[in-house]
């Protein structure tokens, strides 16, 4: 079997990480096979959704951070997908909370053989750099360090004083010279793939900090008699809750979007089905997105946030969010 180039996308929560790699996926050679290994720090798996519609083949690992547990999950998962056909192209997206340090130290372990490890890219939004949440943590310098590229998003929101502030960090930390693109709505054109892996920083002891637990706890699936199951997680400093529920439940779109717009947290993702078809939500930086999408096999709402929030709560709330009440 031929080596696979592989690309790790990397980022914090509510970069854009997954938007990016759809742009990519809707640029990609028609005669190419492309796999997405992605790792989602909630239990219930919403990227897998999104990603689906661009013509990859994807493997999902939700529940926390992927190299967890001597990197077992993607031992497991990786193993899985390149057993399935020969692909063209990998691409790895951690959870915005994963250690990309050790996720290298898992593929140069155990699939050195298996893939060709090609660069590393880190999205980064400027508007972290002037909060000191994001610059004490450890993932978010790790997430820099292993860059070969700094993907700079959201410019348009960013101001002069935080624009200043994260050249500062980034000469602070040595990171200024390395090359930079800047990119919107995610439209990164494909050839920042190519060019190899340059180890910048010595990889680190196996990884005791166990954020999450593998194998991931398994959701019931929801059933006409129960359409509603729920996950809670947390790990890394940060907590989420996730919800799934039954297809033949319908959303209305209008109040739905009115209160997720009025949320207070860290990160919303979610894949729903509507009474105006089947659309994505994003909530990142007190900002909603939403996207039509062409189907799903269920709806899929997923919450994070750096504190504990009313979980049962604001399952109430999605609830009462629908066309028909919930049994």
């Amino acid at each position: 079997m031929n080596t696979i180039p592989t690309n790790i996308i990397t980022g914090f929560l509510g970069v854009g990480k997954t938007t990016l790699i759809r742009h990519l996926l809707s640029q990609k050679p028609e005669h190419e096979r492309w796999a997405v290994l992605v790792n989602e720090f909630g239990e219930i798996g919403i990227d897998g959704a999104l990603l689906s519609e661009g013509g990859a083949t994807v493997k999902e690992i939700p529940g926390g951070c992927m190299c967890c547990v001597a990197g077992l999950p993607m031992q497991v998962g990786l193993t899985q997908l390149l057993r399935q056909q020969q692909f063209d192209r990998l691409i790895i997206e951690p959870t915005g909370l994963g250690h990309p340090l050790e996720i290298l130290q898992t593929l140069n372990d155990h699939f050195q053989n298996v893939i060709e490890l090609k660069v590393c890219l880190t999205l980064i939004d400027p508007r972290h750099f002037v909060s000191q949440r994001h610059l004490d943590n450890d993932v978010f310098r790790q997430q820099l360090e292993v860059a070969d590229v700094l993907v700079i998003g959201k410019m348009d929101l960013a101001s002069d004083e935080q624009l200043t502030a994260m050249h500062k960090q980034l000469d602070q930390w040595l990171l200024q010279q390395r090359p930079q693109v800047q990119i919107k709505q995610g439209q990164l054109q494909p050839q920042w793939l190519e060019g190899e892996h340059q180890q910048h920083s010595p990889l680190p002891e196996p990884s005791h900090h166990h954020g999450g637990n593998y194998p991931a706890a398994t959701l019931p699936t929801p059933t006409a008699g129960h359409p509603i199951v729920s996950k809670q997680h947390q790990g890394q400093g940060y907590f989420s809750a996730g919800w799934v529920i039954h297809p033949a439940q319908v959303f209305a779109l209008e109040p739905l979007f009115n209160w997720v717009n009025g949320l207070s947290c860290d990160r919303l993702k979610a894949v729903l089905i509507t009474d105006q078809g089947i659309i994505a939500l994003n909530l990142a930086d007190g900002v909603v997105k939403m996207l039509e999408l062409d189907e799903c096999e269920d709806s899929r709402l997923e919450i994070i946030h750096h504190q504990p929030l009313e979980w049962d709560a604001l399952g109430e709330a999605l609830k009462n969010c629908l066309t028909t009440q919930a049994l």
